[in-house]
């Protein structure tokens, strides 16, 4: 079930001029968000009594209890949600369907390597009890989890370990993988009705605030999902703000490669394109979709003022402070690229290195500030981006890691 109102926040945030002042604002995907705001409280009680009283129109998630009806028993769950006593939670996943949680939810497997990170952002690591191998490979990130059972791939997990933790909930991807999704949710569901499955992303721009706040609804950790996302809306405002008036001449042309050594990049509807117009940038290749392999001669006919090159394999939380040869020497080797040579970015030495570790997952909104402050200098002359960066590990990770000492994520760093 796709809802109308979900479409239409997508369809609204589609143009890039819109994509940094739609981002942060969304309709909580929760059944019993009955004034389609982004929580659960008293005015959705009155609204739904509103409605039962014919003085409201039934918006999509009036029916809190999900059983065709609008009725006192919504005004009930409504107020159950609120008291964290609701025996079923209905949802909206990524993808738009219908999930029923049934709840409370003790013991929870987010297969989803970055729904692993989230929940440690509100403070729920004490349910999970099992995790992908790409949650665990990662042991400078995750040290807490290191004791944690395995499930194996993240992609394709071994329903056996799975079944053997007992788990309430499974929380997998909602928008990739989803011929996965869906036979993990048959298999799962065939061998005990009793576990849910939901997919939620959690990495990308336009949905990441959302899914946070479900997951904070689904191991009633509302007040932790909240502190948050208010933290979080409050970096990027400020982000936002600044750019809000900035005439489209302004921004600057962006090329987003790496992560092989390819020229592969991301047009409209990727991460990379969302990042890039939220820090005030204009994608090269927003005429594309998706994730795309692009031809070296188009790279250079459209010119990039500024070339931001992402790479999975070196650098981040395992190196010290000081340790930039890696990515010295790939800078070096992007900007001696031959066919690169009459290039804007490269004549003007704008060529940037990120490490996974700013741009992975949750962790991209470090990767928007990062590049602002490159793209802007003068504009976001007083912002900090390792300031905001360590106080999300200290503050939502609860990681003792002194970015004074230790880390390379970014070269070089910005001014």
């Amino acid at each position: 079930m796709k809802l109308l109102a979900l479409m239409l926040v997508i369809i609204a945030c589609a143009p890039q001029a819109a994509l940094t002042a739609c981002a942060m604002d969304y309709t909580l995907g929760i059944f019993g968000n009955a004034n389609m705001d982004s929580t659960i409280n008293e005015k959705d009680v009155g609204y739904v009594e509103g409605v039962i009283a014919g003085t409201n129109p039934a918006t999509n998630l009036s029916d809190a209890n999900y059983d065709g009806v609008v009725d006192r028993l919504d005004v009930e769950q409504i107020e159950k949600i609120m008291r964290g006593e609701e025996t079923e939670l209905v949802l909206l996943d990524s993808s738009g369907e219908v999930v029923k949680v049934k709840m409370p939810v003790e013991r929870i497997i987010p297969v989803n390597r970055n729904a692993a990170e989230a929940l440690r952002t509100i403070k729920a690591t004490d349910k999970i009890v099992g995790v992908s191998d790409t949650a665990l490979n990662d042991k400078s990130y995750f040290p807490e989890l290191q004791k944690v059972q395995s499930v194996g791939s993240g992609k394709t997990p071994d329903i056996e370990r799975v079944l053997k933790q007992n788990p309430d909930l499974i929380v997998y991807y909602g928008t990739q993988w989803a011929t996965d999704y869906k036979n993990i949710n048959d298999t799962l569901k065939k061998a005990n009705p009793d576990i849910s499955v939901i997919g939620l992303d959690c990495y990308k721009p336009e949905t990441y605030a959302e899914d946070v706040m479900k997951l904070g609804y689904i191991v009633r950790r509302v007040q932790d999902a909240e502190e948050f996302v208010d933290w979080y809306n409050e970096k990027i405002d400020k982000i936002n703000d600044v750019l809000l008036d900035l005439p489209e001449s302004e921004r600057p042309r962006v090329y987003e490669g790496g992560r092989s050594d390819f020229y592969n990049t991301g047009g409209v509807g990727s991460t990379s394109h969302n990042t890039i117009v939220m820090a005030g940038g204009k994608n090269i290749f927003e005429d594309t979709t998706g994730d795309v392999t692009v031809d070296p001669e188009a790279l250079v006919q459209r010119d990039p003022q500024f070339i931001v090159w992402k790479i999975s394999n070196i650098g981040g939380y395992s190196l010290d402070k000081d340790n930039t040869t890696q990515f010295e020497k790939k800078q070096k080797e992007i900007m001696d690229r031959p066919e690169l040579a009459k290039v804007s970015a490269i004549k003007d030495g704008n060529v940037y290195i990120q490490s996974a570790d700013v741009f992975f997952g949750g962790r991209y909104f470090l990767s928007i500030v990062y590049m602002a402050k490159w793209f802007h200098p003068d504009l976001f002359k007083d912002l900090d981006p390792q300031k905001i960066h360590q106080e999300y590990l200290t503050k939502f990770q609860g990681l003792n890691y002194d970015l004074d000492k230790h880390g390379v994520f970014v070269y070089p760093e910005a001014s």
